[in-house]
């Protein structure tokens, strides 16, 4: 298997009519499973079911303000409405996410720098990778 490179990747906002977000150079997804314990007296080895899935992520890069998917994703943070999500890792490979909550949105500006954007958000369903 092929190391993958990042400038394939993106992020894009499905709501805003699938458009990539301008502006964005990095996202991440941590996904989490936490199988129940079944294990019994008697038992010489832990035993576990599956149970419940979850998973919560960030995407980062250039503020800017003009960009209408950087500030409607802004929006749905202020709004608590879902947002619907496909991080790239290559032209054609995504992580669909088809509802999502925006937790945290973080502008900044720096005198000696350049505007700066983050995103994070907590998944409310399921994770696919199509």
């Amino acid at each position: 298997m092929a190391a993958l490179t990042g400038t394939a990747g993106s992020v894009v906002y499905t709501v805003a009519g699938t458009t990539a977000m301008g502006g964005i150079a990095e996202w991440s997804l941590d996904m989490s499973h936490s199988p129940v314990e079944t294990t019994a007296f008697g038992d010489n080895w832990q035993t576990y079911v599956p149970s419940l899935r979850g998973a919560t992520g960030s995407f980062s890069g250039n503020f800017d303000h003009a960009n209408a998917v950087q500030q409607n994703a802004g929006t749905a943070l202020l709004a608590a409405t879902a947002i619907s999500l496909h991080l790239f890792v290559d032209g054609t490979k995504f992580f669909d996410i088809a509802s999502a909550y925006v937790t945290g949105w973080s502008p900044s500006i720096s005198q000696a720098g350049k505007g700066d954007v983050s995103f994070d958000f907590t998944v409310n369903g399921a994770v696919l990778f199509a």
